[in-house]
């Protein structure tokens, strides 16, 4: 299973990887959204992981090109987990079409149980 994950916190990143590593799992880390679009491209994730509020072209948009480019055949579609900053942002993950969303901090057992949900293989 590939496994993209982006933050534009390195520290993130690594909360992330910590709470999805497992034997199956290839996981490629990105500091920006454009890196997921063209990987996106190049290959097919499974999973991508991403944060709100990355730099040049935030999560929740990446999530809704993801969405798009999948809806025109122009990729696999990936299944896409946000990380919000707030609650109250619930509303723009919904627009981004996300098929999930946490809060942060994340808490690597609610990550596991939407991952669960998601793809039916738990992480650990």
């Amino acid at each position: 299973m590939l496994l993209v994950i982006a933050d534009k916190d390195p520290h993130e990143l690594e909360v992330l990887r910590a709470g999805l590593t497992a034997p199956d799992r290839e996981i490629i880390a990105f500091l920006d959204g454009d890196h997921v679009i063209t990987l996106a491209r190049s290959r097919s994730p499974d999973v991508v992981v991403i944060g709100a509020s990355l730099g040049h072209q935030g999560g929740l948009a990446v999530s809704y090109e993801l969405k798009r480019m999948a809806d025109n055949g122009e990729i696999t579609e990936p299944k896409v987990i946000v990380v919000l900053e707030r609650q109250a942002d619930s509303w723009l993950a919904n627009w981004s079409r996300c098929d999930a969303y946490l809060v942060k901090p994340v808490d690597p057992a609610d990550l596991d149980a939407v991952m669960t949900d998601l793809t039916g293989a738990p992480v650990g």
